[in-house]
């Protein structure tokens, strides 16, 4: 199989400078290896896509189904999948290609592209049925008769016309409770999911340059999100429009406390602020308050000339003020839970009780009293983000206890970094039922919000 032949071939299935394929293959040495059931490109130092020859000519015998299999391995890099997991369950490999799968068929909807997809997973069995479109797409859906109402919707949210996409998190959760008894259900993955005898190193700057070059692309119809290293960063802004409750409110009230803000145990910011106080005077009027004056006149049988006394005044001058320093999570897994925490947030941001950030890949301080301020979000999530913005605060100024508000897919917390902020406590207010097995790494206190 000749690396010459096989860009040959997916040149010719679509506009090169439209999709930047000659520019992504360049990053790539092409080699064949019967080693993996069907293809992974290696994040290493030299970077290579490596593809099973007897997979591509089963069932890569057209070019369009050959663009499908490169542009799933390429997703994988793009998302970040191997770095943010580096042990993944059989549950995570079926949500990761579940939702790639899925953003790649949005994208190429005729049926000579997708048609791979169905050729490798059938419609009949779970969770194959998950991983391909469903029979009738796009037209009109079609279920087994077996399909579950959880899993029916799972399969909407991915290929259906709602303009709200499915999230890897839905996918997994679902798969946890279907796949109990299943210890090897029938599909077919794409990849070298199981990474054995080879080691990924995972070079941020290839990664990078992939993602870079995919930001160019023709924007899919649909954005499907979640754990995962997002894409380029677009800008975003907090909406507050959902309603929120009182005991979501007096949570957060609960954990402001806890972080410190009304102990004095929280770090002070200086702030601008009218402060009274008494200043002392001298002055020739009669002042009842000097306590002076009846020593005075039993030593001299008179009254003072002058009198001391106070006078109240009001000075602007900054004054310290205890408050948390809060990280707010607004990946794609948490957009349907964010305009609830930010109605929530709304009051102790604007009382200045907080100081707020927001975070993805990469970190965004909120505007003090502007909550829907304009921030920078790449819909995806890396809790290294957060500690390396805290790292980069002067140890003197740096908070002594932070709050991360999230759903608890956060990725793995680097070594390094979390040892540099071993004086640092952090409280999770958590989202939803995950175990949180990332965050406990940091010995974060996990609190469960009403919501």
């Amino acid at each position: 199989m000749n690396p010459n032949h096989i860009r040959a071939r997916i040149f010719s299935v679509v506009p090169a400078a439209t999709w930047q394929m000659e520019e992504l293959l360049s990053l790539l040495d092409i080699v064949t290896d019967e080693s993996i059931p069907t293809a992974c490109v290696d994040c290493v130092t030299r970077p290579r896509l490596r593809l099973n020859p007897g997979f591509i000519a089963d069932y890569c015998r057209t070019d369009e189904h050959l663009l499908m299999l490169v542009l799933h391995e390429l997703h994988h890099v793009v998302l970040g999948h191997t770095r943010l997991f580096p042990r993944p369950t059989k549950a995570h490999n079926i949500a990761f290609d579940a939702v790639i799968n899925a953003i790649i068929c949005h994208q190429f909807r005729e049926e000579r592209y997708w048609s791979f997809f169905t050729a490798i997973n059938s419609a009949k069995d779970f969770p194959a049925r998950l991983l391909r479109p469903p029979t009738g797409w796009p037209v009109r859906l079609r279920f087994a008769p077996d399909t579950s109402p959880a899993e029916k919707r799972i399969i909407q949210l991915l290929y259906g016309k709602e303009g709200v996409g499915v999230t890897y998190l839905e996918v997994f959760e679902l798969l946890i409770q279907t796949l109990q008894d299943k210890a090897n259900p029938a599909c077919t993955l794409i990849g070298n999911h199981t990474n054995q005898g080879h080691q990924e190193e995972n070079d941020p700057f290839f990664g990078q340059a992939i993602r870079d070059i995919v930001s160019k692309w023709p924007r899919p119809e649909r954005i499907l999100s979640g754990r995962d290293q997002g894409s380029s960063s677009q800008t975003w802004q907090l909406s507050t429009s959902a309603p929120t409750s009182d005991t979501l409110r007096k949570a957060f009230e609960k954990i402001l406390n806890q972080a410190g803000v009304h102990t004095g145990n929280s770090h002070a910011i200086r702030r601008l602020a009218r402060v009274e106080s008494l200043r002392l005077v001298e002055t020739v009027l009669p002042q009842p308050r000097d306590r002076r004056i009846p020593a005075w006149r039993a030593l001299h049988g008179s009254w003072p000339l002058i009198y001391r006394g106070s006078v109240l005044e009001t000075r602007i001058q900054p004054v310290p003020r205890p408050v948390a320093h809060v990280y707010l999570d607004i990946s794609g897994s948490m957009s349907n839970t964010l305009p609830k925490l930010a109605s929530a947030l709304q009051r102790p941001h604007r009382l200045g009780l907080l100081r707020l950030y927001v975070f993805s890949t990469v970190v965004g301080e909120v505007e003090p009293r502007n909550l829907t301020c304009k921030l920078q979000n790449t819909f995806g999530t890396d809790i290294n983000c957060v500690l390396e913005h805290l790292n980069g605060i002067t140890a003197s100024k740096r908070p002594r206890r932070v709050v991360v508000v999230t759903d608890g897919w956060v990725g793995k917390p680097a070594e390094v970094l979390a040892e540099s902020l071993s004086s640092v406590r952090f409280f999770a207010a958590i989202v939803g039922n995950d175990p949180c097995e990332d965050l406990k790494k940091l010995n974060a206190r996990i609190i469960k919000l009403p919501i």
